[in-house]
């Protein structure tokens, strides 16, 4: 540059002075560049900033809309379990009260089926009150079935493990069911297990699941129909299957029948009966004993296959 200046013939004055102000034009210029730079940068970290206090503000709000949320589900919880704590109460006391009344009507109805006739006039009356003993020993049952939900819930559903045959028990409870199965037609059928079955279990109450899963099937059979039964050991486990010709079991309704007060729907003309409770109990006694439990069916009109498995051996309880 300064042989361009000499050369157009400026003296070393005016040479220096230009350079001077072109020096002077190149600060102020780079001076100008940094200070909007500065700016652009300060005005982001601004923008920066407040995005962040937008942030925050909104997150502190959303954390304190949760906190509330929270809050009112922690009420809503303790609500439910104060409700559920009342209904398990309502459903102990009902049950406890109404087995006394109860109990008195089936001891006076057994003593003026003594006292009045089978034949002539009193045939009448004879039905009336074997009508009355029926009566009372299906509430008999819902009421037993009341208290044991009640207990369930209530953590109080105790079992008393001891070592028996599973073959006899089925025996026992086959030849308390055939009655039943008689005076529908239908047939109950036992595969026999070669050999003796010994489980650690408690016998009322794996007596009472069985009860419950016959006496369904044969409530539910059309008359002349088959109820079979069959188990075997598998491995650790003893495996039971009770397969009947009932109305069968939609495959939406075989994840809930399991639940307490729930009936399966079996088509428009199938009858509600009971409080929906015998199937809930089985499965929680079966579940105390560290079993498992389940039902398969084709859909409508195709039947059921209710199944159960138990360890063999003693193990560590769920209730």
């Amino acid at each position: 540059m300064i042989a361009y200046i000499q050369a157009l013939g400026y003296p070393t004055y005016y040479m220096t002075l230009t350079i001077l102000l072109l020096l002077l034009t190149y600060w102020l210029g780079r001076r100008l560049t940094m200070r909007k730079m500065e700016h652009a940068v300060k005005k982001a970290e601004h923008d920066y900033q407040e995005q962040i206090t937008n942030l925050q503000m909104e997150l502190s709000g959303k954390v304190n809309m949760l906190e509330g949320m929270v809050e009112k589900l922690k009420l809503s919880n303790q609500e439910l379990n104060r409700l559920s704590e009342i209904r398990s109460k309502f459903m102990s006391i009902v049950a406890h009260d109404l087995r006394q009344p109860l109990t008195s009507i089936q001891g006076f109805t057994s003593v003026l089926m003594m006292d009045n006739p089978k034949d002539g006039g009193g045939n009448n009356d004879q039905i009336a009150l074997n009508n009355i003993l029926k009566a009372t020993d299906n509430m008999n049952q819902l009421m037993a079935d009341l208290m044991d939900i009640s207990m369930i819930e209530s953590g109080k559903f105790k079992m008393d493990f001891k070592e028996f045959p599973f073959n006899q028990l089925v025996e026992d409870v086959f030849t308390l069911q055939q009655v039943n199965a008689q005076k529908k037609g239908i047939s109950l059928i036992k595969y026999e297990y070669p050999t003796d079955v010994l489980i650690y279990a408690d016998r009322f109450r794996i007596s009472q699941v069985l009860n419950n899963l016959i006496g369904n099937a044969i409530k539910f059979s059309p008359e002349g129909g088959h109820i079979s039964l069959r188990y075997f050991v598998d491995e650790a486990y003893l495996v039971c299957y009770l397969q009947d010709e009932g109305p069968g079991i939609l495959h939406h309704e075989q994840v809930k029948i399991f639940q307490k007060f729930h009936q399966a729907d079996s088509g428009k003309d199938a009858q509600k009966q009971g409080w929906g409770l015998g199937l809930s109990i089985a499965q929680e006694i079966v579940n105390a004993h560290n079993g498992d439990m389940c039902v398969t069916s084709a859909g409508l009109g195709q039947g059921s296959t209710f199944w159960f498995r138990l360890p063999i051996k003693p193990m560590e309880t769920k209730i």
